[in-house]
């Protein structure tokens, strides 16, 4: 997992010395919410979102793409935060790092076939050349990149980037400071894969750790529902039970690609829902936002991080 830029450059420090508070928002899913949350903060300004709060989201490695139960997430997450500070990384912790490097320097795409052929260039070189497993505490990093610094520069065509990897390297632990900002995990009540003993389990587990675990029951595309004052005449069993009703779309997202035009999970205009946010906080209202009662019932708490944000609901 790595910090990302997507929303913005970090700044720590406001022109007055007052210190930014960061949300570090850490999503089940890897393409709905991103879409959603990088609308929010590009409108923070008009809803209202306090200016000393920084919206700062946490992506996926690339050892952790396509990984979607919150339980896994939820210990990625605690054992990249432990390991912040130190010299503890694994071969595969560093190599997910470098992927990480080449990402958000664009060198590679995160979904292409080139980034699928890199890391197994990586694999191989911690087997065959380096003669160590991906479990083995990684040592004497620098000359480590150094070595696969010069396959990459041969495989991508680019001069030799080992300064530019080792920097990063140094340079890549989470900045989250523990009582002051916050870390929000974000999951779907998916009856299928999240079974009620993980839910409880990651509800105890944020409790312990202080962070926070926002949920939408059944799924994301309910708490998108919530910005359409229609939710409210919506059969509640049908929501809740979210039932697939044709080869591609469940209930929720067929009642919403019906009230949000043009809705698809990989690709919407969630720019458009924001005027309508205020809306979703106050619809969120009349259902659950009880996170302990999440686990069974139709509703979301997503609205009262909103208005944690800032935003004013209607």
């Amino acid at each position: 997992m790595r910090e990302s830029k997507l929303f913005a450059q970090r700044t720590k420090i406001l022109p007055s010395n007052e210190v930014r508070r960061k949300y570090f928002l850490v999503f089940e899913g890897s393409e709905t919410e991103i879409i959603y949350f990088q609308a929010v903060n590009q409108a923070r300004k008009t809803l209202g979102i306090h200016p000393l709060i920084e919206l700062v989201p946490i992506m996926r490695s690339h050892s952790e793409q396509g990984m979607s139960n919150p339980v896994k997430i939820l210990e990625r997450l605690i054992d990249r935060l432990e390991k912040s500070g130190t010299d503890l990384l694994s071969y595969e912790d560093l190599l997910d790092r470098i992927m990480d490097y080449l990402y958000e320097e664009k060198f590679v795409s995160i979904r292409s076939m080139q980034a699928s052929s890199i890391w197994s260039l990586l694999i191989w070189i911690c087997r065959e050349k380096l003669q160590v497993s991906l479990d083995d505490q990684a040592k004497e990093t620098k000359n480590v990149c150094e070595q696969i610094s010069k396959f990459l520069s041969s495989s991508l065509n680019i001069t030799d980037i080992s300064q530019n990897i080792i920097s990063y390297i140094a340079s890549s632990d989470i900045t989250y400071s523990p009582g002051f900002d916050e870390i929000c995990l974000f999951a779907d009540r998916d009856w299928h894969s999240f079974k009620k003993t993980q839910y409880l389990q990651v509800l105890r587990v944020c409790a312990e750790k202080s962070f926070r675990f926002y949920v939408a029951n059944p799924c994301f595309e309910f708490w998108l529902l919530l910005h359409f004052d229609e939710v409210l005449q919506l059969d509640r069993e049908s929501l809740l039970q979210n039932d697939k009703v044709s080869a591609k779309k469940n209930f929720t997202e067929q009642e919403l690609s019906r009230l949000f035009s043009g809705y698809r999970k990989s690709h919407y205009q969630a720019e458009k829902l924001m005027p309508l946010l205020p809306k979703a906080i106050r619809n969120e209202t009349f259902f659950c936002e009880d996170i302990h009662l999440l686990e069974r019932y139709l509703g979301s708490n997503i609205g009262l991080l909103m208005k944690e944000l800032g935003i004013k609901s209607l």
